[in-house]
């Protein structure tokens, strides 16, 4: 599998839509927004739902 690479991108159209994340993880994300210097945590969290998405495998 590919590595996860953060990068900066530009900022697109969006849709609310409300899901629930667990506190841990939340937590953790915060965290890796922090240290990485991103812009927000949703922008963090759509770049790793495209990275699951795109490398997806059916067994």
């Amino acid at each position: 599998m590919r590595e996860f690479k953060i990068r900066r991108r530009e900022r697109k159209e969006y849709t609310v839509f409300t899901c629930r994340i667990e506190k841990d993880v939340l937590n953790q994300i915060r965290s890796i927004v922090l240290e990485n210097d991103l812009k927000s945590v949703n922008q963090f969290i759509n770049d790793c739902i495209r990275y699951a998405v795109e490398n997806i495998k059916e067994e």
